[in-house]
This record gives structure tokens, C-alpha cells and sequence, in this order.
């Protein structure tokens, strides 16, 4: 022990001698962080001590702040971070973010094992309301500082570790107890895949598996047993051009921007309102919804088919165009939500289906209680300004309002509706800890924002609302948006 504390006392020494240095030059720190974490950040001791190496800088601050704070704890580490200043902590996270590392070479895996992880990391584990990796950590794993780190890569022994230790509630340093959420539901099967699966799995590069490997029947697609009904895994998605149509309807309905650009004048998925891929109960799923047209909507006030109700997604929710029933986004969708609804009753109200209503609030709806709400529950994900974030490019959490947001014909800039939709599904992957009052507060402050006019604007903002809002909302109390344009 004595020796061990003579280490730690010399290496903070170290520390506190440190200046501030450039992003791109070694500060002394990284020689004493070379001890366990290897001479360029990859990481070392069979998984004892992580990669760190193209971590987001920002990421790598807040632990060693954490270390530092109490907030996470390690007795190497928090002795390490003591002796830091905030100077110091920004020199070395920049260092190690901007080292261009080698990954090693990929250790063997049991082709089921990486199938498993490949359907955690893509899907989640929804029937224990585990959303997937990617959703939060990015489209390729390489992180949303500070909050999310990157895992592509990692080392697999660390990350079951670290998963462990958040499953115990000896990590805390988590926003909002998600990784406790997550850890909680995994079991230990899926523990040891997820992280064989993230260590096989490089930011870059050829990520394909072997397309002969047959599915695991563990594929995690599962929905909530709160529905009671269960669609197809993916793996049942059929050959030839059937199955072809229903897979590029997936793709529509995850990356709409680039699947159907034409369409699209934002930057919002399908999958944005309907979550897990349009699979989720008590988030408006498509196994719902498929059966129950056509049917009346008083929004139009005439009977819609599906084709129309996807038509009028795109008008109002994407801001964009609507696509011709025989094109082929609109026919890959129709095809994608018929297999998703495989087995289900027609013309039936089904457990799960929308979004579950919620009863009045017992006080009106405050914009100004629901900034709060935003700022300590949903501001993690959507950014203080509700802009979305973006990782590698892409979003990974979208806009609420804005330019790039749903315009004001969409149905979420109805108090009741927003409030439903965030009482059942947020924040993310854990849904329901809100109270009812504070999803109807959050719901009139994200609502209480401008965003693209409604399409079916007469000209008169008062004759536009009386004509097609007539419901809980601020139209015409809110400047909308012109700026139509996204990045």
C-alpha cells in the first residue's frame, strides 16, 4: 500500500506542475497517464483501464471533473484528478480526443454472441425498456460529449466492467439514471454480447457481418409486453422483392432525410414520433395503425386512407411535400407497416396503440414551469435551445422547434397530443418518470416556440385559426418561422 500511495503522491505532483498545453502536443500528464492507459491512449491491462484515445474531449473533462468532484469515484483516478486544475483537465482531454490511434486487431467472436450484441446496440431491448445503444451514443459510436462517450471500439472487458458498475448503482455519474436504466435491464447474457459486439466494432471502416450467419433468436426487437401484441423480429422480413420493398420502407421510415429527400423539409425521421422503429407501444406504432384505415378524421374532415395519413405526415410533420401513392416511398412505408402488423386484428382499438391520453392537468399548462421541466429533463438530449444534437453529422436527437422543426399543421404542436407523447416516452428510455403536470408544462413550453408556418395558412393568421385550430395550442400567438431551408 505504501508503495501504491508513493505512485499516486508523485504522479499528482506531476499534475499540479502541468501547464496549459496545445491540443496537438503530449502534455507531461500523458506520461503518467501512459502507465495504464498505453502510450497513445489505447488503453491497457486487459480492460482495466479503457481506451481513450478519440474520446470527445468534452466527455473526457467531465470524468476527470467527476473524478475530481467525488461524483464518480476510483481511487487511482479521483487521487489522479485532484491535483488537476480546470486548465490542466482541458489539456489532457484535448490531447488524448486528437490521437489518432490504431485500433488492435479484432479478437475472435462466436458469430451468435455478435448477432446478439449487433441487435442491442441497432435495436435496444425495448420489452425492458432499453433503447439502443446508438440512440444516444451516436449513428457510429463515436460519442455526444460530454454526456455520451464513444464505445466503438472499446475494450470488451471494460465495457461489461463499467456495466456492471452502473447495474450496481457504484457508478452514479449518469445523466438522469439512464445508464442505470440501461444497465439494469440487460441481462448477463446481453451484458458480455453488447460488449463483445462494441469492441468488434470500429468507427470506421468495414463493420459487415457475415451475411451467412444466421439470426440469434435473442434479437431484442421485441415490444413492450404492455401491448400485448408483438410484431415480427426482423429477421422474419421475407426474400425477394417483398422483402426488399419492406426493408427500404425501414429505411424511409429511420433516415427519411436521405431516403426520401424529395419529400422532406427538415431534418425529422418517422421514427422521431414513432420510436423504435415505428415498433414502440404507447408511441403511435405502426402495427396500430396499419388496421385501422380508412377511417374519419375530423383534422380533414373526410374519410383518409393510409396513403393519406402518411401524406399528411409529410405536409405537417417533415414540412415537406407529400409523396404520390404510387411512388415508391409511399408503397415501401405502406409495405413496411403492413408486415409490421403481422398478425394484428383489423378495424380493433389495440392496447398500445397512439399515444395514451392524458387527463386534464390539474393546472393550466405554464410555459414558464416547463422551462424548468426542459432544462433539467430534456435539455440533456435536445440541447438548452432545443435545436437537436448531432453526432458525426447526423442528428441524433432532433430539433423540438425552429426552422428545422415540425411546422404548425403537424399534430405535436397540440398541447394534449405533446403532452401524451412525453408523459409515455420521455426522456428517452424512461418514459413515465415525469409527473402528468410536468408533461403538459414541458409540452406548452415546447410548444410556446416558433416553427414553420402551417401549410394551410388562408393569409390571415386569425382565419387560419379559427379554421384549423380549434384546440389547445398557441397558433397564432407564436410568430411562425419563413426560413423553410435545413442544414
Amino acid at each position: 500500500m505504501s508503495k501504491w500511495i508513493a505512485w499516486v503522491a508523485g504522479s499528482v505532483a506531476l499534475f499540479v506542475l502541468l501547464p496549459a498545453f496545445a491540443a496537438d502536443s503530449a502534455p507531461p500528464a500523458a506520461a503518467s497517464c501512459a502507465a495504464c492507459h498505453g502510450d497513445r491512449g489505447q488503453g491497457g491491462s486487459g480492460g482495466t483501464y479503457p481506451r481513450l484515445a478519440g474520446q470527445p474531449a468534452a466527455y473526457l473533462e467531465k470524468q476527470l471533473h467527476d473524478f475530481k468532484s467525488g461524483a464518480r469515484n476510483n481511487r487511482i483516478m479521483s487521487a489522479m484528478a485532484a491535483g488537476l486544475s480546470d486548465r490542466q483537465i482541458t489539456a489532457v482531454a484535448r490531447y488524448y480526443a486528437n490521437l489518432d490511434t490504431p485500433y488492435p486487431a479484432r479478437k475472435p467472436i462466436d458469430a451468435a454472441a455478435l448477432r446478439h450484441g449487433e441487435a442491442l446496440v441497432r435495436h435496444g431491448k425495448w420489452a425492458n425498456h432499453v433503447p439502443a445503444c446508438e440512440d444516444c451514443h451516436g449513428p457510429v459510436l463515436t460519442g455526444l460529449a460530454p454526456d455520451f462517450p464513444a464505445l466503438a471500439g472499446q475494450d470488451g472487458s471494460y465495457l461489461a466492467a463499467e456495466l456492471e458498475e452502473w447495474r450496481h448503482g457504484r457508478r452514479r455519474n449518469d445523466p438522469l439514471g439512464l445508464m442505470h436504466n440501461v444497465a439494469t435491464g440487460l441481462d448477463d447474457g446481453d451484458v458480455k454480447a453488447v460488449a463483445a459486439y462494441l469492441a468488434w466494432l470500429r468507427p470506421e471502416g468495414d463493420n459487415r457481418i457475415n451475411s451467412s450467419v444466421k439470426e440469434t433468436a435473442a434479437t431484442a426487437e421485441s415490444a413492450p409486453a404492455r401491448s400485448g401484441f408483438e410484431p415480427p423480429p426482423e429477421s422474419a422480413i421475407p426474400a425477394g422483392p417483398d422483402g426488399d420493398m419492406i426493408r427500404w420502407g425501414e429505411k424511409v421510415f429511420t433516415r427519411t432525410g436521405r431516403y426520401a429527400e424529395t419529400y422532406v423539409g427538415n431534418v425529422l425521421t418517422c421514427e422521431n414520433c414513432h420510436l423504435n422503429r415505428g415498433r414502440l407501444a404507447n408511441s403511435a406504432p405502426m402495427w396500430a395503425a396499419f388496421g385501422a384505415y380508412p377511417h374519419y378524421r375530423k383534422k380533414n374532415d373526410r374519410v383518409n386512407t393510409l396513403a393519406d395519413r402518411i401524406q399528411g405526415c409529410f405536409t405537417f410533420s417533415m414540412n415537406g411535400q407529400p409523396p404520390a401513392p404510387d411512388s415508391k416511398v409511399m408503397v415501401s412505408l405502406e409495405s413496411y407497416f403492413h408486415w409490421l402488423a403481422t398478425g394484428a386484428p383489423v378495424n380493433a382499438k389495440m392496447p398500445g396503440a397512439g399515444y395514451p391520453e392524458l387527463a386534464k392537468p390539474a393546472r393550466t399548462p405554464d410555459p414558464a414551469r416547463g422551462a424548468q421541466v426542459f432544462k433539467t429533463h430534456c435539455a440533456l438530449c435536445h440541447g438548452a435551445a432545443g435545436q437537436g444534437r448531432r453526432s458525426a453529422g447526423q442528428y441524433v436527437f432532433p430539433p423540438l422547434w425552429g426552422p428545422h422543426s415540425f411546422n404548425w399543421g403537424a399534430g405535436m404542436h397540440r398541447i394534449p397530443t405533446a403532452a401524451a407523447f412525453i408523459k409515455a416516452n420521455m426522456p428517452y428510455g424512461i418514459g413515465g418518470s415525469l409527473t402528468d403536470q410536468q408533461a403538459w408544462d414541458v409540452a406548452a413550453f415546447v410548444d410556446h416556440h416558433p416553427r414553420p408556418q402551417d401549410p394551410r395558412f388562408t393569409g390571415d393568421v386569425a382565419e387560419t385559426k379559427a379554421k384549423y385550430h380549434q384546440h389547445m395550442d398557441y397558433y397564432g400567438e407564436i410568430k411562425p418561422h419563413k426560413e423553410k431551408k435545413h442544414d
